[in-house]
């Protein structure tokens, strides 16, 4: 009978088993650790393409709004004008400033309100990409110019109710639109650019319409309560915005290294 004798097999001691397991371990970490570098490298680059975009909106509306706010003064000097005018001048005679100033104050209307562009604001609320900042600064600041915007939209909604409610009912009653075809060239200027003219002279001899109900305590006192509701636009609300859209653009490019000549340079 034959013996079968079974090699012997050399037994791994600790140190062996205990050698594999930290390769096995090391591997596992430093692929975990590869991974999260490689998700941070993506969400900070993610992060940063939606503040350049972020930036670029928000830059944007400060510039329209300071357009918005230059036309809104000039509007209001011209509604009063055109208030004290009325109370105590020839209404049958009118200076060549009268109707451009009625202009201004009465026709010239949605011109003059800032429509914020959220577009960007938007997307990050509703896509959750938020989280992308990791800021609680930046993120306090998105918060609080959405408040703003919003409050702007809705008092824009009531300052527009005023004029149709109001203005341009008086408007229609008493505005000389012949007078208007020839200050705009039949339709070949804007509003804007008609008012923008320089040395400009009628043609057409511009009147008061129906001028038995223009009661002139009336109309002044019209054009003050419309002169306050634009006033308290541009003061409170607009201004409400100014300030939340400075924070934000100084958040920005504090975190990343924004400036205003990198975002000209980005649009040309």
């Amino acid at each position: 009978m034959e013996v079968h004798h079974h090699p012997n097999v050399e037994k791994k001691g600790f140190k062996e088993y205990f050698l594999e397991f930290l390769m096995l371990f090391l591997a596992v970490s430093l692929g975990f650790f590869a991974e999260n570098i490689r998700e941070k490298i993506s969400e900070d680059s993610k992060a940063r393409e939606l503040a350049e975009s972020l930036y670029q909106e928000i830059y944007a509306d400060s510039v329209n709004m300071q357009v918005k706010i230059n036309l809104r003064l000039e509007k209001e000097g011209q509604m009063l004008y055109f208030k004290r005018y009325v109370l105590d001048s020839n209404l049958t005679e009118l200076p060549e400033k009268f109707f451009p100033s009625f202009t201004w104050m009465g026709v010239l209307t949605s011109s003059s309100l800032f429509e914020p562009n959220d577009g960007i604001l938007s997307q990050l609320r509703n896509s959750g990409s938020l989280r992308y900042f990791k800021s609680t600064y930046l993120q306090d600041c998105i918060s609080r110019i959405s408040v703003a915007i919003q409050n702007a939209k809705e008092r824009n909604a009531q300052e527009y109710l005023f004029v149709e409610q109001f203005m341009r009912p008086f408007v229609l009653k008493y505005y000389d639109f012949n007078w208007m075809d020839d200050f705009t060239q039949e339709g070949k200027l804007s509003l804007l650019e008609a008012l923008k003219q320089q040395n400009y002279h009628s043609k057409v001899k511009p009147a008061i319409q129906n001028m038995p109900d223009f009661k002139r305590k009336e109309v002044a006192g019209l054009i003050a309560y419309y002169l306050v509701v634009v006033r308290s636009t541009r003061q409170i609300h607009y201004k409400a915005y100014v300030e939340k859209n400075h924070e934000l653009l100084e958040a920005l490019r504090s975190q990343y290294g924004f400036t205003s000549e990198q975002k000209t340079t980005h649009n040309n």
